[in-house]
């Protein structure tokens, strides 16, 4: 168990032993949840680390994000005029 202190502004600083366990370094996004008398962190996780968890294909791969968002957009656009 930590303890830490609240600020002027609201912000607590999060005990390293807590960051270390929960894999939060600076710049990374949590989701703060607040159950009955308890709280919960979370850390969201990154696009990028998730890269790998969906499969891609080959023809897609080559492509760059401006090419990938604008196949997206025409996708979405064809199945709204449908």
């Amino acid at each position: 168990m930590s303890t830490t202190t609240i600020t002027k502004k609201g912000q607590i600083t999060i005990p390293k032993q807590i960051r270390e366990k929960l894999g939060l370094k600076e710049g990374d996004k949590v989701i703060v949840k607040f159950d009955g008398k308890k709280t919960f962190i979370r850390k969201i996780p990154s696009i990028f680390s998730l890269q790998d968890s969906v499969p891609v294909p080959e023809d897609i791969k080559k492509l760059s994000w401006k090419e990938i968002e604008k196949k997206a957009h025409d996708h979405i656009a064809k199945r709204v005029k449908s």
